[in-house]
């Protein structure tokens, strides 16, 4: 009789379901919109649904301020960053209660608020700083962004090409990511950032490979930002290749895309990766592109 109780524990732990993890690898939709960004669903609080912009560039998350006031969101101060142009922002900071995102649940989230953003009538975006801790996939022909688990990253490796991933991490509080690329044959290290459409080339390249920006084949483009009002010239043509430095089968030929004065050697889109299925590991430091 004294065996009862353990032999009930041990019938209870193989009977009963583990509750309290949730079932990975999980999915939820990717939406690729006209623009090619990227929206997923998610949670804000505690049932406030909203689509949001899946942006790998972003650094931090970014919600209107209506949506921040709705979930009673907490002033933390403010993060000053800048954009690929060199622009200053200087954003307010708010605690959110609790930001979902597929299995992934974050509690007293650290965001920004920004005003254009109801302006326009976007709930939020994004970054991968709330996923540094959980390897994610873009999966572009399938539309899916999919949670690994340890099982499935494992056969995404096998299956893909891993190169390594570089991270710019500011305080905790803003998360880039950065490969190695191959600038027709210059390399570059090039922020990943799926929420530009093409890629932007930093203008010094434009002596590296002998292109002319008075040449009939490059159409200047002037602008003024939508964001800051600062004024922003891009030069328009093709290059013979945009590559993946450590996996060059991975590339883009004739690519067409910008060079402007930016801070980074370049900013690759999410044009580079359509009709890719593509990994990122940051708790591994390192990005798996696949083919569908």
């Amino acid at each position: 009789m004294k065996q009862l109780p353990s032999l009930l524990v041990a019938f209870l732990a193989c009977s009963l379901p583990a509750l309290a993890e949730p079932a990975l690898p999980s999915s939820i939709p990717l939406t690729t919109n006209p623009d090619a960004t990227l929206t997923i669903p998610a949670t804000l609080g505690s049932d406030t649904q909203v689509r949001v912009m899946l942006d790998t560039g972003a650094g931090i998350d970014i919600f209107a301020p209506s949506l921040i006031a709705k979930v009673h969101g907490r002033p933390a101060g403010q993060f000053t960053g800048f954009r690929m142009f060199g622009e200053r922002l200087d954003a307010p900071l708010y605690v959110l209660p609790r930001l979902a995102v597929g299995p992934v649940v974050k509690q007293d989230v650290v965001v920004a608020g920004w005003e254009l953003l109801d302006k326009m009538h976007l709930d939020g975006i994004v970054a991968v700083r709330d996923l540094r801790g959980q390897p994610f996939t873009l999966d572009l022909p399938g539309r899916q962004l999919t949670f690994e688990s340890t099982a499935t990253l494992a056969r995404r490796a096998a299956a893909g090409k891993a190169v390594p991933l570089q991270m710019d991490d500011v305080r905790g509080t803003y998360l880039d990511l950065f490969a190695q690329f191959s600038i027709a044959g210059k390399p570059g290290q090039c922020e990943i950032d799926t929420g530009s459409q093409a890629a932007t080339i930093n203008s010094r390249y434009m002596a590296l490979l002998g292109i002319d920006k008075d040449s009939p084949a490059v159409q200047k483009k002037a602008r003024k930002a939508v964001e800051t009002g600062a004024d922003i010239t891009r030069y328009w043509t093709t290059i013979p290749e945009l590559a993946l430095a450590d996996a060059p089968a991975v590339r883009m030929t004739k690519p067409r895309l910008s060079f402007a004065d930016i801070i980074y050697d370049c900013v690759v889109g999410i044009d580079f990766w359509q009709g890719r299925v593509v990994t990122f590991d940051i708790p591994a430091q390192r990005l798996i592109v696949a083919a569908p």
